[in-house]
């Protein structure tokens, strides 16, 4: 019988380790973590072609990660989908025993509030992390921080009609010029600070100015002049992208609405290689890694002392710019509401 147990228990490891599904990672320390990436070897990672830089981000991830630590691991990136469908498909691998299909999942608060994460001392092994950084009860990591406002034809809205508040969106002279998302992109954000009824009366009158639903980063809609604005964006990056690119596109955050949202970075549960995950999310938290953010997805987190995200923070709020946020906690517990409230405001703008 105890032979029998000790076979069956022998099995179970060769069929963890086939599936490459690891064992809690009991490495605490910076160098426990190298000689944990060491042993594993690569990295499996996975985001969409328009985050953190999509494959060439991760290539320059690659060799930057491997210098700082004296690694010389694999980074093996594959494109993937959406946030919402990419968090869904890491939930259902690991229901089903599976290795994730990312060692570093990239998202929203919405999306890692319902995954399974593994949590970890980051401040212990990392210096350079600070507790403001850090979320869900050292589950996730702030990488950047996001603006969600407004991006603007620069030809079509002349610098003295830039709004500066959202009801000046709603001036007869918009009428019929303005976009805005079908996933009603940061309006359930704005129901925190300005509440649900306020939100929703803005909403109805907003949509009747609306000529059209875009996708947040269509800036070049914007740009042929399709429509003068786009109300919400989902952040400042893509209007500065394009008017990198000379396009008559620029962004602004309205004074009334200063919404401060994240993109986490966190290791499932279910990670191949936790330990390299893990010292990949960290590496991005300091300064060579949010240059890099910064120089492939225009974005950094206001969190890191120096980022050109900190200075356009302070910058807004002399502006008299005031931001509000929301932990992974608060979206946790409030999850059912922000769902009803999202859904409601998206049949507004669709008409229903």
């Amino acid at each position: 019988m105890v032979q029998s147990r000790l076979q069956l228990l022998a099995l179970s490891f060769v069929m963890v380790g086939a599936l490459g599904i690891p064992f809690k990672s009991s490495a605490q320390t910076l160098p426990q973590l190298i000689e944990g990436a060491k042993k594993e070897g690569q990295l499996i990672l996975s985001w969409g072609t328009g985050t953190m830089g999509g494959i060439e981000g991760a290539e320059a991830m690659e060799k930057a990660f491997n210098k700082t630590y004296g690694l010389n691991l694999q980074f093996k990136f594959t494109p993937g989908p959406a946030m919402p469908q990419f968090a869904s498909r890491i939930i259902q691998e690991a229901k089903a025993g599976q290795p994730s299909s990312s060692d570093l999942f990239v998202g929203s608060e919405n999306h890692v509030a319902r995954m399974p994460l593994k949590s970890f001392d980051w401040t212990k092994a990392f210096p350079h992390i600070a507790a403001p950084m850090i979320d869900f009860d050292n589950k996730v990591l702030v990488v950047t921080s996001r603006t969600p406002g407004f991006s603007y034809n620069t030809k079509l809205v002349g610098a003295k009609e830039v709004p500066q508040k959202l009801e000046d969106t709603l001036l007869p002279k918009w009428k019929g010029k303005i976009a805005s998302t079908p996933y009603a992109a940061s309006f359930d954000r704005l129901a925190m600070i300005w509440g649900e009824e306020k939100t929703t009366a803005f909403l109805n009158k907003l949509v009747k100015q609306v000529a059209g639903l875009i996708r947040c980063g269509e800036d070049e809609r914007i740009a042929a002049g399709e429509f003068a604005m786009l109300v919400f964006n989902c952040d400042l990056a893509a209007p500065q992208e394009a008017k990198e690119k000379g396009l008559p596109v620029d962004g602004q955050v309205f004074k009334d609405a200063g919404i401060l949202s994240y993109w986490y970075v966190t290791v499932p549960t279910n990670a191949r290689n936790p330990n390299a995950a893990t010292l990949l999310a960290a590496f991005l938290l300091g300064k060579e890694g949010q240059d890099l953010l910064h120089k492939t997805e225009h974005s950094s987190s206001h969190l890191v002392k120096g980022t050109p995200m900190q200075k356009f923070i302070a910058e807004q709020e002399k502006r008299g710019v005031k931001f509000t946020s929301y932990s992974v906690s608060e979206v946790v517990k409030n999850a059912e509401e922000h769902s009803r409230i999202r859904q409601k405001f998206q049949k507004i703008l669709a008409g229903n």
